[in-house]
């Protein structure tokens, strides 16, 4: 058995002999996509797999970037999602909206040094502090768009980490940072006189690391009024607020860092709806609620996320599906992608907004059985 890397009609027949040339399940993976739209995106193209889509919203949005109603497309297989964001969404609307912030903007990479003692160590640390210019230079010199913000060192026996934190303009930034901290490290190793063994990449991305926050930090809060949440949530402001103190010191008492309810289901929809890189979920969906009940007996909710890796511009965004999903929120292209983190967590809070008033009316379970129920397929 053999996959060509070089002829799409003998990957076809592949695809034929694995489904049993079975013209049904062939048909399914057909796409109107060709070969030159997703290089770049995918090797071995045989065809693609359709996601749902779902209309959410629509959200009112009071953000520096993002500001009005918008109706959010979000791709998932769960039932019940859409509407559960949805149903928070006309809650933050009823109450006027939420307000949304940009707090940090910024991509990390890290290059090991391998060296043969703690004085050469040291040497390399105190030689590029004092070259943080010129290695910014090197840095920003591959491409355009990429800006040095600054340069951190630590020391683990005789290798030293040396760090790179960057704004990457309107695109997601991981391989514009990668050639960034490449050309750094060849710099490092030419021109530092220190005798570095080895240089590696440090493999830090797409997992959780609370040292090595990257991408952009949002909050999203909103108040909602105790009539909106009797109205159309069927509970109340005291019980909803101690719904998310319980299960906010539970998920800490078991060590959690991701203090919310169900965050990466709506950001999993979304990325997978704006073309975003599916895999940065795993870093990404430690978002933070914390809830209150206001002197006037309102509830207010925020959802603060420390680390959201987005972009409007490289990756899949380019793809003609994606600028369509993207061009439904004006978030195509060059300054959009604060944007567009601020309508992500507008929608995730409505998210978290819908799931815990279906959680306190006792609601969720019954949502899930009506809106959820998928039958099993038969195997051909």
């Amino acid at each position: 058995m053999h996959i060509s890397r070089t002829s799409r009609r003998q990957r076809e027949e592949l695809l034929a002999a694995l489904l049993a040339h079975d013209e049904e399940l062939i048909a399914a993976l057909e796409t109107t996509l060709t070969e030159s739209e997703v290089a770049g995106n995918v090797e071995n193209f045989v065809g693609a797999v359709p996601v749902p889509l779902g209309l959410c919203g629509p959200v009112l949005v009071h953000g520096r970037h993002a500001v009005g109603e918008f109706v959010v497309p979000m791709a998932t297989m769960e039932g019940a999602l859409v509407a559960s964001y949805s149903r928070g969404a006309k809650m933050l609307r009823a109450s006027g909206g939420c307000e949304v912030l940009v707090t940090a903007d910024r991509f990390l990479r890290g290059i090991h040094c391998r060296v043969d003692t703690l004085d050469d160590a040291q040497a390399l640390v105190v030689w590029c502090r004092a070259q943080e210019a010129v290695l910014s230079a090197v840095a920003e010199k591959t491409s355009g768009h990429l800006l040095v913000q600054r340069f951190g060192y630590d020391h683990v026996g005789s290798t030293v980490l040396v760090s790179a934190e960057f704004t990457t303009g309107d695109a997601m930034g991981s391989n514009m940072a990668s050639k960034a901290i490449a050309a750094v490290s060849e710099y490092i190793v030419a021109h530092s006189g220190v005798e570095v063994e080895t240089f590696l990449p440090y493999p830090e991305d797409k997992k959780p690391i609370p040292g090595r926050l990257k991408g952009k930090a949002v909050t999203a809060r909103a108040v909602l009024a105790a009539d909106v949440v009797a109205s159309h949530g069927r509970t109340d402001v005291a019980r909803v607020d101690r719904y998310v103190q319980a299960y906010r010191s539970t998920l800490a008492r078991h060590g959690s860092s991701s203090l919310n309810i169900h965050v990466v289901n709506g950001m999993a929809a979304l990325f997978q709806a704006f073309g975003q890189d599916m895999a940065y979920l795993g870093e990404c969906s430690q978002g933070i609620v914390d809830s209150r009940v206001t002197s006037g007996g309102d509830w207010e909710i925020s959802l603060t996320l420390p680390t959201l890796v987005v972009g409007t511009v490289g990756g899949g965004t380019g793809l003609p599906a994606f600028q369509a999903t993207l061009g439904m929120v004006d978030c195509v292209g060059s300054e959009k992608a604060r944007k567009l983190a601020e309508i992500i967590a507008a929608v995730l809070l409505a998210g978290e907004v819908g799931c815990a008033i279906a959680q306190c009316a006792g609601e969720f379970v019954a949502a899930h059985e009506a809106l959820g129920r998928n039958s099993p397929v038969s195997a051909h």
